[in-house]
């Protein structure tokens, strides 16, 4: 995984392997980065460490708090001890995402004639810049591919993009519910309201009966935002229909 900053930047959260263990410091290789970052005995733990070898073991994956950047020498000093645990998984998700974000864009890369360099030439730093990270673009293309295309991505990378993701992201269902009351003083008023709830049915929403004039209605959906927004318009439509009643989302 590349960044499109050649350096971290102070306080950031970085992932990397052990590489070297001295006495009173030991050598992490930022992966994102391509870059090789100390850590001095005392930003090792937050108790006294008698043996940093305790503490650091060459080969295992670490997550630090980047302290200081130099980037006229190429040192970059990191703290271990300033690092919460909570801090530590949620770098290693985000991390584990951005993997796979990669090879969602080798996907795209190859759809569009393009090796993964260039990708990353032509676009990916691109949406790294404008989205923080590389997975969250692939991830609104399944809802919003506008969102690409307003941020100044061209349609044939966005297709490559939501196409890639398509193939890469399991999006779990959402169910959306709401309680929606239908009261009328027509003769016929039964046969409407049956009717109306039917025509709700058909559109693929689930209607189940409470108690008089109260309905549940219910529906699932990849993307919750529209899913409540189409079911806000057929449960005011079969409000009007009915002449009175409301509705409301829970």
């Amino acid at each position: 995984m590349k960044r499109y900053r050649e350096y971290p930047e102070e306080g950031e959260l970085v992932i990397g392997k052990i590489t070297k263990v001295n006495p009173f410091s030991g050598f992490v290789y930022l992966e994102e980065y391509g870059k090789t970052g100390m850590v001095h005995i005392s930003e090792v733990a937050r108790k006294w460490v008698r043996d940093i070898r305790e503490f650091l073991k060459e080969g295992k994956r670490v997550v630090a708090l980047v302290m200081k950047v130099d980037e006229k020498s190429g040192h970059i000093s990191l703290s271990l001890k300033r690092v919460s645990k909570r801090d530590a998984e949620e770098k290693q998700k985000e991390y584990k995402l951005e993997q796979k974000a990669e090879k969602m864009l080798e996907l795209a890369a190859k759809s569009l004639g393009m090796t993964l360099e260039e990708a990353y030439e032509k676009f990916g730093f691109e949406l790294q810049k404008k989205f923080g990270t590389m997975f969250e673009p692939f991830r609104i293309s399944l809802s919003d591919p506008g969102v690409l295309l307003r941020k100044g991505f061209s349609r044939e990378v966005v297709d490559a993009i939501r196409k890639a993701a398509e193939s890469s992201i399991e999006i779990k269902e959402t169910e959306i519910k709401g309680i929606l009351e239908l009261s009328t003083r027509a003769p016929n008023g039964i046969d409407l309201i049956k009717k109306v709830l039917s025509g709700l049915e058909k559109q693929g929403i689930s209607v189940k009966y409470i108690s008089a004039p109260r309905y549940m209605l219910s529906v699932k959906s990849r993307d919750p935002k529209k899913a409540e927004t189409e079911l806000r318009k057929a449960a005011e439509k079969a409000v009007k229909e009915i002449g009175s009643g409301k509705f409301e989302i829970f």
